[in-house]
């Protein structure tokens, strides 16, 4: 086959857990009950529990909410620039993060306002901001997914959101619970958990378990590490690591698409598509860059000699 593949056996992987619940259900108490933790503190709520038993085994905290620290931190520990040895990545919370990516390309609509002289009031997250938010939220969730993969577990916490169905007439109506980030991501969780308090006890209610330890709606009372420990130290999660690059994949597949594209497009549409994507001071760099190698100002009734040039430069 001219494909890769391999075949199926044991390999050691860390759990991938979601955990969401209201104000108050002791979501980060489980979470900082996984082994030799490093921490992203986003609601600088796990000072509370530094130097506690509760947090004995935080190992060491990065406080931050931003999106391009918690790449950072995930892109250092899958390439081993770490000082420590940690076993769990825990992100408290991913809805402050998810904020933080909205808030940031918020502003960059605000600044794009001004510039144009148009009131900032009215500035909105645009389509295609949205859709950078998506993609970038998708990368993070790729690059847990291969920390995962090297036998790192990762803790995601998150705030609580109502889930709402749309009767129609205007009318809406709760359905149910779900966690506080981008749409979807509980899909790249091995177990996910909604807690909640009841009569004063704490629980967590099964939405998902790849392990097989509990079953969709199974109830834990004071749920931690120790609930999922043995599924952890099994045979079947034993082995050598194999580490899974999506991320790579996902470029791949657009490079691919992209010479798919450029082949179907005219010369000036390319260099048109390459131009308007870039920025103000990136565009007059690229000009000049243009009149050096051909000596031209326009992209009018070039040879193909000098199209590959352009080309060149643009690659």
């Amino acid at each position: 086959m001219s494909f890769p593949y391999r075949k199926p056996g044991a390999r050691k992987k860390g759990l991938k857990i979601l955990i969401s619940g209201a104000s108050g259900t002791g979501k980060t108490v489980m979470a900082l009950s996984f082994p030799k933790s490093l921490v992203l503190d986003s609601e600088d709520g796990v000072g509370w529990y530094e130097g506690t038993d509760e947090g004995k085994n935080i190992v060491g905290v990065v406080d931050t909410q931003s999106y391009n620290t918690l790449d950072k931190v995930l892109t250092d520990m899958i390439k081993g620039r770490v000082d420590d040895e940690f076993e769990t990545l825990v992100i408290d919370s991913e809805t402050k993060v998810y904020e933080n990516l909205k808030e940031a390309l918020l502003k960059v609509e605000e600044n794009r306002a001004l510039r144009n002289k148009r009131n900032v009031l009215d500035a909105n997250l645009s389509q295609r901001s949205w859709g950078q938010i998506g993609n970038k939220a998708k990368a993070l969730q790729n690059l847990k997914i291969q920390l995962a993969s090297k036998g790192i577990n990762v803790v995601s916490v998150a705030q609580n959101k109502d889930i709402m169905e749309d009767l129609g007439n205007g009318t809406r109506v709760k359905v149910g619970d779900g966690a506080d980030m981008q749409k979807k991501s509980e899909y790249d969780y091995d177990v996910v958990l909604q807690l909640v308090v009841e009569n004063g006890k704490h629980y967590a209610i099964v939405k998902k378990d790849r392990t097989k330890t509990y079953k969709p709606d199974d109830k834990i009372e004071n749920p931690s590490y120790e609930n999922w420990a043995k599924a952890i130290a099994s045979k079947q999660n034993q082995g050598a690591t194999l580490e899974k690059d999506f991320i790579a994949s996902t470029k791949e597949s657009e490079m691919a698409y992209q010479q798919e594209v450029d082949g179907k497009l005219s010369f000036e549409e390319r260099v048109k598509n390459y131009y308007m994507d870039l920025a103000a001071d990136e565009r007059e760099e690229f000009m000049a860059e243009v009149e050096k190698a051909t000596g031209k100002k326009t992209f009018k009734g070039m040879d193909t000699a000098t199209q590959k040039k352009v080309l060149e430069l643009m690659a």
